[in-house]
Parts: structure tokens; C-alpha cells; sequence
């Protein structure tokens, strides 16, 4: 049976950046999962989490690498190791993976080393071109396709027959066939956790939303069936999107509840509310159970099934936080990015959970190329609107072409952005950067990116505390006793941190 290592690789974030991904790695927990349940019993490397606290200056660049330094990744490997499985999910964090994969391949020159996630499903013929250390590339879903690789390669076959793949022959990159979304995704296993630094995370507050309680990660859905022209999703999980049985999410959550004293639950799913029908089940199963936690939804959301009575039944099931994501507050501009949102309808939604009790947040962007003054100006506008309504947070980013978004091989195509480098990987390291914009609009220019990002803040906030002025208060209390109530909180709390941490590695 084939010795395997799985790594989760640190995060490689701005000295300023407005979001973070300091948390559990699920994507590894359910790759182990899905071994493990076959019969293997690989071991794991989450970098980030086992040295979270460190901060590592990335040399000639704007960024930081949080967690293990490059040696003791490769320290932390075991030498009878023969299948080596690395997540690159960030496109942001190549250049410093590329580094990190080539001290491996020095270690060890043997192993089969097998790279996946977002950015190796968007880029693997470059990453293949770019980095001799990597064997294979897995495209897309990940937990057959990897299990393949190691049943080849356990019983001494070639792994390069396999649908899902990438990889080199004889000097020339060949692709076979994609494989098949996991339609079943009930049969999916569990996340494996037991040798990951999971309590790291709960104990110091870590995770994708508001820190409330000891915190653990779960997928209730799979893919997104809408296709935003600036979002990788539809490449890497291609439209279908695959709900999991409201009972067996409940289940997993009851397990975490009774093994890890779990208080709250954050969703990591792409687009998590898309039937009304499957969310009014799930809340009445947490209700009927009378169990009392909390939980969230921080990645952006629809609001096209999220009306008053699924907002009250949100609330009462222990929702209490939640994202959503108009992107634009330019009908024209949804209309080119394919952003099949009414915003009537999301206002309303909106309006709903808000005097329900739900912390709301939107995730605004702007600068998308063909953007007018106008355009951009009606975000402002819509800020506003939204914070006079009573939303709390909104985050408002420069637009960033992605790979494996359809707006980045149109700009591609048009010879509107420079080729894959890795100065193009490092430029995206400050993509939500206070100091740091790169504009991909004629009518903009970078410095006028930021400033305008200044600008939104201050209407956005300060129309919100002169509607509402005791926020302000309360939030000024949060920040004192170290408590968080929302996203904006959150992200102070992180910058104050992360400002520490920088001078101590200054």
C-alpha cells in the first residue's frame, strides 16, 4: 500500500489585506476522508495551521506567508513517502507554491507528487510548463479523481490513463478527458479531521465568518448553476449544483456537536440557498432537535428563495450572520457580467433579515473593464441604499481577472493582460489591499482604485452610523472587549493582529 502525505499549504496574503482565509482545511479533510474510507490512511500536512501565529515575508513581493516555512514542510514529510498530494487553490499564492513544491521534489525525487484545487484546475498546462516538481494535475472535483490516481498507483499502474488529469509525455503537455461531477453527493465521505490542528482554529477563533464560539467548517452543497463572467467556479465545478440531504448535513453537525463541543457552524458553499424547499426542511430539523448553536452563511449568497418566512425560519434554526452578493449596483453591469440578480427582490430579501435580527453583509465589485464613471458611481449609490436599509458590512474590491474566469481568457484573448508570470501571480497578492490597487480599466487608473475604495467606505459606514448611531457604539464596545458581531469587526480585529504580527517579523 502506497505511504501518502496530503499538504494544505500556508496562505499568502497582503500586510494589509482586507480578507483572510485563516481556516480549517476542508478541501484536505475530505481528500483524507475519502482515503481513509478506501482503505489508505495518509498523513497530513496542514501548514497553516500548524504554525498559524507566523508570518514570513515573501521577498520582492507585497505578501506574507502565514505558517510553516518552506523547510519544515519539507521536513514534516516522512521519508517512505510515495504519493505526495498538494492543494494549490490560489492562484495569488503560485509563485511561493512553486517554491515550496521544488524543496520537495529536492527531498524527495522519487514520489509522485499530485497538485490540485482552483488554481491548478484553471492553469495546469502553465503549471505544468512552470514547474517540473509536479507529476499530475487533478482538474476540477477532486476526491475520485485522487483516490484513482493512488489505486493506479498502488497496484503499479500508470496513473496517466485516468480521466480528470494533466500531465507531461515526452516533452509535451497532454489532457485527457475531464471526469464526471459526483452526482451522488450524499455517498461522498465525511471529512477526515483527527490529525488535523483543528483546535487550533476553534481555540483561537479562526474560521470563514464572525468569530462566534468554537467554530467548524461544513459543504452542504456542491457548484454554482449560475456562470459570473469574473468567477472560476463554472470552470472548476463546472454549473451543476448538488445539494446533500438536509438530514445527513444535520447529522454531521449533531457528530461535530458531541466529538468537538462545536458552537457554531460556517457554510463553505459556493451558492448554499437555491431551494426553498431544501432550507425550510434543514432549519425544521435543527428547530425540531430543540439544539441550541449557531450558524452561518459567509460566502455570498442568493436571494431569490430567501424571503420573510425563510429568514424566520434561519433565525430561529441559529443563523445569525449572513453574505450577500449583488456584486454591482448597475443593472448594465450585472447584465454584462451575468450576474442574473433582481435587485428589487435582493432589497427586499435583504429588508427581511434585517429586521429579523440576521447581521447582513454584501459583497460589492468594482472597475470591471468596461465599467463607466456612471457605473461605478451607481455602486456608490446602492452602498448607500443598502446601509441606509440597515445592512452592516460590505466589502467593495477592484475587480481581479482570475484564471479560469470567462472574463479573463476574453481579456486574454484581446491581448488586454500580460501573460502568465510570476510577477502576473504576485500582482494578484494585494487583490484586497488598503494600499495597493492594479486597475483593468481604461477609465480608471490604480491610485484612483484605492481612493475610491476609501471613498465607498466612508458613505457606505458613515450612512449607516448616522442612520444607525448606537452600532457605532456597540461596535467600538465589541472591538474593546475583543468580541465580534459582524464581518467589519472581524476584519479590524484581523488587521490590529496582523499589524502585530508584521512588526514582529519587521
Amino acid at each position: 500500500m502506497s505511504e501518502i502525505v496530503l499538504i494544505r499549504p500556508p496562505m499568502v496574503l497582503s500586510k494589509y489585506s482586507l480578507s483572510t482565509s485563516t481556516t480549517p482545511p476542508l478541501a484536505i479533510a475530505y481528500l483524507s476522508g475519502t482515503l481513509r474510507a478506501n482503505g489508505y490512511e495518509p498523513r497530513t500536512i496542514d501548514a497553516l495551521g500548524e504554525d498559524i501565529e507566523r508570518m514570513t515575508p515573501i521577498e520582492g513581493t507585497a505578501g506574507l506567508a502565514q505558517g510553516l516555512p518552506i523547510e519544515r514542510i519539507a521536513e514534516r514529510i516522512d521519508a517512505d513517502v510515495e504519493i505526495i498530494g498538494y492543494s494549490a487553490m490560489f492562484s495569488c499564492s503560485w509563485t511561493y507554491d512553486k517554491k515550496i513544491l521544488e524543496r520537495i521534489r529536492q527531498r524527495f525525487p522519487r514520489a509522485l507528487i499530485v497538485a490540485g484545487g482552483e488554481h491548478i484546475t484553471a492553469c495546469s498546462e502553465y503549471v505544468l510548463k512552470d514547474s517540473p516538481a509536479i507529476d499530475l494535475c487533478v482538474r476540477g472535483e477532486g476526491e475520485e479523481t485522487l483516490l484513482d490516481i493512488v489505486n493506479a498507483a498502488s497496484a503499479g499502474k500508470d496513473p496517466r490513463t485516468l480521466n480528470g488529469i494533466m500531465f507531461r509525455d515526452n516533452g509535451s503537455i497532454r489532457s485527457n478527458p475531464p471526469r464526471a461531477r459526483i452526482r451522488d453527493v450524499d455517498d461522498i465521505p465525511e471529512p477526515h479531521w483527527e490529525d488535523l490542528p483543528l483546535e487550533t482554529y476553534m481555540a483561537g477563533g479562526f474560521g470563514h465568518g464572525v468569530n462566534l464560539g468554537r467554530s467548524m467548517p461544513l459543504l452542504a452543497t456542491r457548484g454554482c448553476p449560475f456562470q459570473c463572467t469574473f468567477c472560476s467556479s463554472p470552470f472548476m465545478w463546472t454549473t451543476r449544483w448538488e445539494a446533500r440531504s438536509p438530514q445527513k448535513v444535520f447529522d454531521e453537525m449533531v457528530k461535530y456537536i458531541k466529538k468537538y463541543d462545536v458552537e457554531n457552524f460556517d457554510f463553505y458553499d459556493l451558492t448554499a440557498i437555491i431551494k426553498k424547499k431544501w432550507i425550510i426542511e434543514f432549519c425544521d430539523l435543527i428547530i425540531e432537535s430543540g439544539l441550541k448553536f449557531t450558524w452561518q452563511l459567509p460566502s455570498g449568497t442568493r436571494s431569490e428563495a430567501i424571503d420573510a418566512e425563510v429568514v424566520d425560519r434561519l433565525w430561529v434554526s441559529g443563523c445569525r450572520n449572513m453574505n450577500y452578493a449583488p456584486e454591482s449596483g448597475s443593472e448594465e453591469v450585472l447584465e454584462r457580467i451575468k450576474k442574473k440578480v433582481s435587485l428589487p427582490r435582493l432589497e427586499e430579501s435583504m429588508r427581511a433579515a434585517i429586521r429579523r435580527g440576521l447581521n447582513v453583509k454584501i459583497n460589492m465589485i468594482f472597475a470591471f473593464p468596461e465599467d463607466t464613471p456612471r457605473e461605478i458611481w451607481e455602486n456608490f449609490k446602492f452602498g448607500m441604499k443598502c446601509a441606509w436599509l440597515g445592512v452592516h458590512d460590505s466589502s467593495f474590491i477592484p475587480y481581479v481577472p482570475y484564471p479560469g474566469s470567462e472574463l479573463y481568457f476574453q481579456l486574454a484573448t484581446e491581448n488586454r493582460l500580460e501573460p502568465m508570470s510570476d510577477g502576473y501571480f504576485d500582482s494578484l497578492i494585494p487583490f484586497s489591499d488598503l494600499e495597493h490597487a492594479k486597475s483593468f480599466n481604461p477609465r480608471i487608473g490604480d491610485r484612483q482604485l484605492v481612493w475610491a475604495r476609501y471613498l465607498y467606505f466612508v458613505l457606505f459606514y458613515g450612512t449607516m452610523f448616522l442612520r444607525r448611531p448606537r452600532r457605532l457604539m456597540r461596535m467600538i464596545m465589541n472591538l474593546l472587549s475583543g468580541r465580534t458581531e459582524s464581518r467589519g469587526e472581524e476584519v479590524l480585529q484581523n488587521l490590529l493582529l496582523r499589524k502585530k504580527q508584521v512588526k514582529q517579523v519587521s
